[in-house]
């Protein structure tokens, strides 16, 4: 059976938490746009009651300035009651008596609400994330394969597979969110360039015997980083979330091990900063590599989330980057949208000289993230002694400079104005 579909302002395929992220931030800035949101998996119902595992579950890190964007769509209040506060962050080297802090208290200009950030695991901020969806005019299409793409003079025009129903929808400007290794950006030649890190990130949750306090750790070895995240108290327990970053080699020995073992193993690799270690839920692992799209934007395209870039774990940038990525995207058509009235609304978002000032905007920004976190891993990865000394001195600086320790946290943060 074949339908046909409304023809719509902007469609965003991929309705993770990037493509939903930036229909809400469209719906804020510019409603007088058409959005349709594309997604391949099936939404559930926006009233199912949010129930959430203790120990099988992955977890965000949202930086104060990915929590001062959603504060400006009102989604604060809901996400607060699923999210466990960053109040301080310990940044160390393994073997190394020297390291380096961050405090919500002392570094007030990176901070939200008296937070450097906030932990929100994933099965409780998707569905948040659909819920104020719900109230704004954005078109939800779940279980929507798109299937091929023609690019028009006016925009794109996209074909979907729904169920046995096929359908076309045109739209001004089609944005790809459907994550790295996209479909889409391969049908459009879009290049992709990709460095192969040779590790794996374990990520699971863990239980301590003492309260975390609010500190998340940035934990530097000879293998990896190491993060340790502050999660919500659940059944009496104190959690955290785990990304452990290790060589190919050694991730199915360890992902494989008995719980008991896993424990064994993770706490005298990490050490005993954050104490005892009781609990470890399953572990999933994925490889690591650093992918950045060659465009991020065309006439009448636009990437955004894993498709434009898809980062190192260290310091949990990945989605903080999307998010103010998506931010000044809708900022640069909402501003479009006031300048040009009624004529723009009709034209639609897709022109070029709009997409390359949104792009010019946020290029350095993106590049002071990716390299981040694309240089570091390796800088405190190596054994040599002159770089070990290097990396030494940095910390140092960091502990001790009041100037450069506020430049590090607001760039952690996100507050990059």
């Amino acid at each position: 059976m074949t339908e046909s579909i409304q023809d719509t302002d902007i469609a965003i395929v991929g309705g993770g938490m990037a493509g939903a992220s930036l229909a809400l931030l469209l719906a804020h800035h510019c409603p007088q746009l058409n959005v349709a949101l594309l997604e391949r998996q099936s939404v559930s119902a926006v009233e199912t009651p949010l129930t959430l595992p203790s120990f099988d579950t992955r977890a965000t890190a949202i930086a104060a300035g990915s929590l001062s964007i959603f504060s400006q769509l009102g989604l604060w209040p809901a996400l607060q009651e699923f999210a466990e506060p960053i109040r301080q962050v310990q940044v160390s080297d393994r073997g190394h008596s020297l390291g380096a802090s961050l405090d919500a208290r002392r570094e007030k200009a990176a901070s939200f609400d008296g937070m450097l950030g906030a932990v929100i695991e994933n099965a409780a901020l998707g569905p948040l994330l659909y819920r104020a969806l719900e109230k704004t005019s954005v078109q939800l299409l779940d279980n929507a394969q798109v299937t091929d793409v023609e690019m028009l003079s006016s925009g794109a025009k996209l074909h979907i597979q729904r169920a046995d129903n096929i359908s076309s929808l045109q739209t001004r400007l089609l944005v790809i969110a459907d994550g790295a290794g996209s479909a889409l950006c391969n049908r459009l030649g879009i290049l992709t360039s990709k460095v192969d890190y040779q590790q794996q990130a374990l990520v699971t949750t863990v239980g301590l015997q003492r309260d975390h306090r609010g500190i998340a750790f940035e934990r530097f070895t000879d293998t990896g980083p190491m993060a340790l995240l502050p999660l919500p108290k659940r059944h009496g327990v104190h959690r955290a979330a785990l990304v452990w970053t290790c060589e190919e080699s050694a991730q199915p020995s360890l992902a494989d091990l008995p719980e008991r073992d896993f424990i064994r193993h993770l706490q005298q690799t990490f050490g005993w900063r954050a104490g005892r270690i009781i609990r470890a839920g399953k572990v999933h692992s994925y490889p690591l590599t650093l992918s950045l799209a060659r465009e991020q934007v065309r006439r009448g395209v636009v990437l955004v989330g894993n498709s434009a870039h898809f980062l190192h774990p260290v310091a949990g940038q990945g989605f903080n980057l999307t998010l103010r990525d998506c931010d000044g995207l809708a900022r640069t058509i909402g501003r479009t949208v006031a300048e040009k009235g009624p004529d723009f609304v009709r034209t639609g978002p897709g022109e070029l000289d709009l997409l390359e000032a949104y792009w010019r905007e946020r290029q350095h920004d993106q590049q002071l993230t990716i390299g981040f976190s694309d240089k570091i891993p390796p800088l405190f990865a190596s054994r040599n002694l002159l770089t070990s000394g290097l990396r030494q001195l940095g910390l140092l600086g960091l502990a001790l400079t009041p100037a450069t320790r506020t430049a590090f946290a607001r760039q952690a943060a996100g507050i990059t104005a």
